[in-house]
């Protein structure tokens, strides 16, 4: 009897086990079904961040994504891949047992945060958050890792520089984001999940079938909700274009909760004021009314003070707490959420209805939603923006140092620039490409910057090996401004700006239309900016001389077409571009063009 009543209870324990196991397979068809992978995918390379996410025991429940070329090399060596799966497993073993967040060194040095995501008191997955470091990592230890995975030193090394640098706080920020945004992906799942389990249990009386009904209502309500969330989120961090952002959250939180009006504020740290950045269903006069607000003692004070949304059913009842700096007559409840980075508040986020209390603490709690993912997205575009502004003033940096270096090319590049704009211009390009030839043009030589003086000033010819060294210039030119995202025409313009119309030119021996426009535009103002300039190996031609070898060289070196043109606004001078000039000038460029 004993062993019955040991055999029934273990096939409790099996029935249980079974049930949770059928829980989480639904579990994880629904997140496939969602497009969450995609939508943390996004996140990871706006975030510039891997994420991973792993069953409770470590292993991938999808591809990882948005990887650094360190693990990249790893993974793609078996010793390499079965270090990292080891290291991964066991982070992951840590987080579920700790059942919290925990920080996480790999085996690499890499760091990353482990966030247990629960179902029901259940850890149903872990996502992994990270790809990056505290501090450069050491070179004794890569080397080490080289030669325990069996990979090449060298590349291993290479690829261990480029490892970003993080701080903890930074990375923690990033993983506050993703846990949100997964929480409620998950709590919605298992929401849904529940509903349907309880419509296949229920009976076939009329109030039962009433209540399928309404659940089933509700049901579907949630899932849509849920996916215009998930889509909502896609399209804030798709952008690191601060107005887009704003305006991808306005029409999120009109498409999520079908709002009368919205507005979203950010506060001006000079003077604690919140302003407007952005609103739909108000009109010019209410902007300018409610363009900035005084936030002490108003509910827009009390959101930014506690950080947390504050609700307002009734307007027309609302007591001297709940006072609202730009009160409109016909709007009747008022929802507020804070734009939060991290432990930052940038601002927040207000949804206005004509139905007294309209707003329910779902809606409410959608709204902290999207506004989470509005301040981070506003966040990475602030960091973004300064990293750019940046390495636009070294690119410009490097710029004029390559015309420092060579006195008889100084004013060149400026030239070339406004040449190959006015070219673009006859051409019939729109403003934009013009714009794009302008930039191509200052920046073409940039590369040269790798390039001895010895070289660049020798009064007598080159000797192959010099030459060599001359023609490696277009490729390092687009390798400098890759990072900065300058537009890819202007990249390939600079790359490809001195390949020959039959094919004989370099690097890489295009020919015809296979050379980018802008390429060849430059190609030609460059010539015959050259051809009409003094070097240290010759003298400068004539006006006439060098258009004689422009034409010459048409079909061969030069686009004829692009030739013909050049020629024709040359002679009708539609542009100064004489042989004085001021140096690389980028920064007249940058005030007042932008991309994004």
């Amino acid at each position: 009897m004993a062993r019955n009543r040991e055999a029934a209870g273990t096939d409790k324990e099996g029935w249980v086990r079974a049930d949770m196991f059928e829980q989480k397979s639904v579990f994880y068809d629904d997140i496939a079904q969602t497009g969450l992978h995609e939508l943390l995918e996004s996140m990871g390379r706006i975030l510039q961040l891997g994420i991973i996410v792993t069953h409770p025991d470590g292993h991938l429940l999808a591809n990882a994504s948005n990887l650094c070329s360190f693990c990249a090399i790893l993974g793609g060596n078996r010793k390499g891949r079965s270090m990292c799966a080891a290291s991964r497993e066991a982070s992951v073993r840590t987080a579920v047992a700790a059942g919290k967040e925990i920080f996480h060194t790999c085996h690499a040095g890499l760091v990353y945060g482990a966030i247990p995501l629960q179902v029901a008191g259940e850890t149903v997955a872990v996502v992994l958050v990270g790809n990056v470091t505290l501090r450069p990592l050491a070179e004794e230890a890569v080397a080490r890792l080289a030669v325990e995975a069996g990979i090449d030193r060298e590349k291993l090394l290479a690829a261990a520089h480029a490892v970003p640098v993080w701080t903890q706080e930074r990375l923690t920020m990033a993983m506050a984001a993703v846990r949100k945004v997964m929480d409620t992906v998950t709590q919605l799942l298992y929401a849904k999940e529940e509903l349907e389990r309880k419509m296949t249990t229920l009976g076939t009386s009329l109030g039962l079938a009433l209540e399928n009904a309404r659940l089933f209502r509700k049901l579907q309500a949630r899932a849509a909700v849920l996916e215009r969330l998930i889509e909502a989120g896609r399209q804030i961090s798709s952008s690191l274009d601060t107005g887009i952002v704003i305006e991808s959250v306005l029409e999120s939180v009109m498409d999520v909760l079908g709002a009368d009006m919205c507005a979203l504020r950010l506060i001006d740290e000079d003077s604690g004021e919140l302003v407007l950045k952005g609103s739909v269903g108000s009109d010019a006069d209410l902007q300018v009314q409610a363009g900035r607000v005084r936030v002490e003692g108003t509910v827009f004070g009390k959101v930014l003070q506690t950080e947390k949304p504050v609700v307002v059913d009734d307007l027309t009842a609302s007591t001297r707490e709940e006072e609202v700096p730009c009160y409109l007559g016909e709007m009747r409840a008022l929802a507020i959420v804070p734009v939060l980075a991290g432990e930052k508040v940038l601002g927040t986020l207000e949804i206005w209805s004509r139905i007294p209390g309209r707003w329910s603490e779902e809606d409410v709690g959608y709204l902290g939603i999207i506004g989470s993912q509005a301040g981070l997205a506003l966040e990475n575009a602030r960091l973004h923006l300064s990293l750019r502004e940046y390495y636009w003033t070294a690119v410009q940096s490097v710029a004029a140092a390559v015309e420092a270096k060579d006195v008889y090319t100084c004013g060149h590049s400026l030239r070339v620039a406004r040449w190959a704009r006015t070219c673009a211009k006859a051409l019939g390009l729109n403003e934009e490409e013009q714009e794009q030839a302008y930039l191509a043009g200052l920046l073409h030589d940039v590369g040269k910057i790798g390039v001895r003086e010895d070289i660049l000033l020798k009064p007598g010819a080159l000797n192959g090996e010099e030459r060599k060294q001359i023609r490696t210039h277009p490729v390092v030119g687009a390798m400098i401004l890759e990072p900065a995202r300058f537009p890819e025409a202007v990249v390939s313009a600079v790359r490809y700006h001195h390949e020959d119309y039959n094919g004989g030119g370099y690097p890489a021996g295009l020919a015809g239309e296979e050379i980018p426009l802008l390429a060849r535009i430059i190609r030609v103002a460059d010539a015959y900016d050259a051809m009409t300039s003094a070097r240290s190996y010759r003298q400068r031609l004539g006006t006439e001389d060098a258009w004689e070898e422009l034409r010459r060289g048409a079909g061969q070196q030069f686009d004829p077409r692009v030739v013909e043109v050049f020629q024709r606004v040359a002679a009708e001078g539609l542009e100064v571009a004489g042989n004085g000039g001021g140096g690389v000038l980028l920064w007249i460029f940058l005030a007042r063009y932008s991309f994004h």
